[in-house]
C-alpha cells in the first residue's frame, strides 16, 4: 500500500481497494504456482519453468489488478497502470527480500 500512497492513492477507500485486490490476486498466484510445481516436479524457484510461469502470472495479475482498481476507483487508465505495476514490483521485491532470509 505504501506504493500505491506514493503514486497518490491515499483515500481510506482507495488504500483498502488496493489491499483487498492485493488480497485477492497475490495468493491466488501463489496458489498457482505451488501446484504448478508440484505437479511439474519442479525442484525449486530456479528452474525455467517456474521462472517464466511467475513472468506469466504477474503479467496476469498486474494486468487484471488494473482492470479492477479501474472498476472500483476510476480514474485514468495509465494512473492505474502505474499503481498496478508499482504495487506488483512492492510486492515482488518484498517476496524475494523475505526469500532470501
Amino acid at each position: 500500500m505504501p506504493a500505491a500512497a506514493l503514486l497518490g492513492l491515499r483515500t481510506r477507500r482507495a488504500l483498502l481497494v488496493v489491499a483487498l485486490v492485493n488480497l485477492i490476486t497475490n495468493p491466488l498466484l501463489t496458489y498457482v504456482l505451488l501446484v504448478a510445481g508440484h505437479l511439474a516436479g519442479w525442484g525449486g524457484h530456479t528452474t525455467p519453468g517456474y521462472v517464466a510461469l511467475l513472468v506469466a502470472g504477474e503479467i496476469v495479475v498486474v494486468v487484471a489488478e488494473w482492470w479492477l482498481l479501474l472498476w472500483t476507483l476510476g480514474g485514468s487508465t495509465s494512473r492505474m497502470l502505474r499503481v498496478s505495476v508499482a504495487i506488483n514490483a512492492a510486492s515482488a521485491l518484498a517476496a524475494l527480500v523475505v526469500w532470501w532470509l
